[in-house]
C-alpha cells in the first residue's frame, strides 16, 4: 500500500489545497508522476504527447499515420515504424502508448525487440517463460521496439519466437507497434525468412521516418524545432482509449 510522501502522507495521491478558504483534494505532483505514463516505456520518452510534437515537413505523414492509427482502436491495421538511426520512431510510438494510458488503458506494454528475446529464452522454469509469452500475447497493446537490432543474424529461435508472438496477437485482436532502423523487406532479407515481414506488409500500416539523428543533434535541438517548425500547426491530441 502506498505511503504518499510529504504532502499526501495522510491520505495517499491526495493533496490538501486551500482555495479562497475552502479546503479541497487535489491530486499529488507524486501520484501524478507515477501514473503518467506506463512502468515499461524507457524513462527518456515517459513524456511523451501529442503536444510534446510540432508537425514539421520531416514528421507530418508519420504524425498523422500515428493518429490515425490511435482513433482507429481494435478495428485498424498495425503499425510498423521505420528509418534511420534517432528520427523519432520509439519517441512516435511511445507517444501513442503514453495517450492510450493517459486515457485510461492499462493493458498497454513496451518491449526491446533484443530484450524479449532475450527474456523468453529458457532461463527458468516452462512456466515463467510461458507466463512471459501469455502477458505480452494479452497486452491490448503493445510496442515491439527495434526489431533487426539484435547483433548478429536472425536464428531459428527468433524466427519462431516473433512469429510465434506475432500471430497469437493477430489471432486474439491486439494491435501491435513495430518500429525498426529495416524496411520489412530488409527485416525479411535480415532474418533470412519472408513468413514475418509478410505478414508485417500485410497487416501494418508500414511508415518511414526521415530527417536528422536528433540523439547526435542533442535534445536542445529536439525541443528547439517543436519550437520552431516547418509549420506552426500543433499536433492535434487525438488519442482515443485503445481497445
Amino acid at each position: 500500500m502506498s505511503v504518499g510522501c510529504g504532502r499526501c502522507e495522510r491520505t495517499p495521491g491526495w493533496e490538501s489545497v486551500e482555495v479562497e478558504g475552502v479546503t479541497r483534494l487535489q491530486r499529488c505532483g507524486c501520484w501524478t508522476a507515477a501514473h503518467a505514463a506506463p512502468p515499461s516505456v524507457p524513462r527518456e520518452f515517459r513524456d511523451a504527447r501529442w503536444s510534446t510534437w510540432r508537425k514539421t515537413a520531416e514528421n507530418r505523414h508519420a504524425l498523422d499515420e500515428a493518429q490515425a492509427f490511435a482513433r482507429a482502436g481494435a478495428e485498424g491495421p498495425d503499425l510498423f515504424l521505420c528509418g534511420s538511426v534517432g528520427t523519432g520512431k520509439t519517441r512516435l510510438a511511445c507517444t501513442v502508448v503514453n495517450e492510450a494510458w493517459k486515457a485510461g488503458e492499462r493493458s498497454v506494454a513496451f518491449e526491446r525487440v533484443p530484450m524479449l528475446l532475450y527474456r523468453l529464452q529458457p532461463h527458468g522454469t516452462a512456466a515463467e517463460t510461458a507466463g512471459e509469452f501469455n502477458r505480452l500475447t494479452a497486452a491490448r497493446l503493445l510496442v515491439l521496439d527495434d526489431l533487426g537490432a539484435e547483433r548478429d543474424a536472425a536464428t531459428d529461435y527468433t524466427r519462431r519466437t516473433l512469429l510465434m508472438l506475432y500471430e497469437a496477437r493477430h489471432d486474439g485482436g491486439r494491435r501491435t507497434i513495430w518500429t525498426s532502423n529495416k524496411t520489412p523487406s530488409e527485416v525479411g532479407a535480415f532474418m533470412g525468412d519472408d513468413r514475418l515481414s509478410s505478414r508485417i506488409a500485410g497487416r501494418c500500416r508500414v511508415i518511414e521516418l526521415e530527417g536528422r539523428d536528433w540523439r547526435l543533434a542533442g535534445r536542445a535541438a529536439w525541443r528547439q524545432a517543436q519550437r520552431d517548425p516547418v509549420s506552426g500547426e500543433r499536433a492535434a491530441p487525438v488519442m482515443e482509449r485503445a481497445r
